[in-house]
């Protein structure tokens, strides 16, 4: 059988020198991909399609990737100088991608997961308007047969929009432009279609270099988890994004629970949401009771919290989505990953880009018990011995950085299994620079783990 995996890419950029592709802020771009075979006994034949905005066909390389292996694309050399638009990737093996955003002067940058398959309904979770300084814009990629009608409503407030995407390619869509919205808006948008379609959404910093990537939310859950939170902890932060698609206002308790060897104590915190709107918590800080200490992701102290997070109030049961913003180096760095249905958690987890002392970069992983029973989580990393495991307690996960762990130069996935109890995890993977890095750069890269 053959999976299609289909990304609503925000730019997927070229051979160098780089050119302008998008002339919105912070740009230009340049992308690469990793792509990982998720089969462990048969080599993944695969084509990598190319469409720009009109929708035509660019180019349609092909490639093998070993069982359990994965390959780099960077430079995105089939395609030329300029391209903005989209990827589907076909196998005749089931594979995860992951793409890389990078402004071309590589100071800044984020990270996103492919998707499997398109939705009439999209929910993005954070859309910004000069907000401090911050913008979005997003890219709605059209996985159906036909043209896509594509309306796009913003909350809170009455603006619309609308655009038509031809099949298989993706249109840009940028909030910093849109004369409706006000400055300093700050809420959620709806995306509503009759063909299926995906869409990622960038957060850009106008004042730096900070760049955030987050997937839209093809469908809600009335409890979401968040495999890794972070407050005052060397200059780290977490923001959390609930968005409440339903129709009737609803009071969210999230219930923060520490990593076993890590600082922090359980706590909890509760929040309004209105219908459509989204509320923010955890930033700048988590409260008191998580035990953390200083005043926000400005300090750099080592009394803070590394755990996960929950949902475990939801007062009118209403179904929520979610995005985990992650602030590093006083909100210098960042990038975002969804929150997680727990009824797509699975015993098995893939996370395609894993580094140790690569070009100085490491990663390091986060994997939640989603279930309601003692699992044992053990992550094994391929082309080496190295191997990361712990029996984690329900709503708590398994942190572990690969940094002087695995190899220097170290490049390649990493499979998460859960055995015993009820064995549900889900999990995310983050991407920084070790050593002295400039202020203004930004070098925090992070994304959703696939579940199979």
């Amino acid at each position: 059988m053959k999976r299609t995996v289909a990304f609503a890419t925000v730019l997927l950029l070229l051979a160098l020198p780089v050119s302008v592709a998008f002339a919105g802020i912070g740009g230009p771009y340049t992308v690469g991909v990793q792509i990982a075979n998720m089969s462990s006994s048969a080599t993944a034949n695969i084509m990598m399609s190319f469409y720009d905005q009109s929708g035509a066909q660019i180019a349609s390389p092909s490639d093998s990737i070993p069982a359990s292996g994965s390959k780099t694309y960077f430079p995105l050399s089939a395609v030329p100088s300029g391209f903005n638009g989209s990827l589907v990737v076909s196998s005749d093996q089931p594979v995860a991608a992951i793409a890389n955003v990078l402004t071309t002067d590589y100071a800044g940058g984020a990270a996103y997961s492919s998707f499997g398959s398109g939705a009439t309904t999209i929910n993005l979770p954070n859309i910004n308007k000069n907000n401090y300084g911050l913008d979005t814009w997003f890219n709605v990629q059209n996985t159906g047969s036909a043209d896509a009608t594509v309306n796009i409503s913003y909350k809170p407030g009455s603006c619309t929009a609308q655009v038509v995407v031809k099949p298989n390619a993706s249109k840009t869509v940028d909030q910093s432009v849109d004369t409706c919205l006000a400055n300093g808006f700050v809420g959620a948008a709806t995306l509503t279609s009759n063909q299926p379609i995906v869409a990622t959404a960038m957060q850009i910093q106008r004042t730096g270099k900070q760049v955030i990537a987050y997937r839209g939310f093809a469908s809600a859950s009335t409890v979401l988890v968040m495999p890794q939170v972070s407050s005052n902890l060397y200059k780290s932060g977490t923001g959390i994004h609930i968005q409440y698609t339903g129709g009737t206002a609803t009071n969210v308790t999230l219930t923060y629970t520490p990593s076993a060897g890590f600082p922090g104590a359980s706590c909890t915190e509760t929040k309004a949401i209105n219908a459509g709107a989204s509320t923010t918590f955890a930033f700048p800080q988590l409260p008191s009771g998580c035990g953390t200490s200083g005043t926000g992701v400005s300090d750099l102290v080592n009394g803070g919290f590394v755990g996960s997070a929950k949902v475990t109030g939801n007062s009118a049961n209403m179904p929520l989505v979610g995005i985990v913003n992650q602030i590093t180096r006083g909100a210098s760095s960042g990038d975002a990953y969804q929150a997680i249905n727990p009824a797509n958690a699975t015993s098995h987890v893939i996370l395609p880009n894993i580094n140790d002392r690569n070009y100085s970069l490491f990663t390091g992983l986060a994997v939640a018990n989603v279930g309601s029973q003692q699992t044992h989580i053990k992550c094994v990393f391929s082309n080496s011995t190295y191997v990361a495991e712990a029996d984690v307690q329900p709503g708590a996960s398994l942190t572990n950085v690969q940094l002087n762990q695995i190899a220097p130069n170290y490049v390649g996935s990493a499979v998460c299994t859960a055995t015993g109890g009820d064995a549900k995890i889900a999990g995310i993977a983050q991407q920084t620079k070790s050593g002295s890095v400039p202020t203004t750069s930004d070098v925090l890269f992070v994304y959703d783990g696939f579940n199979y």
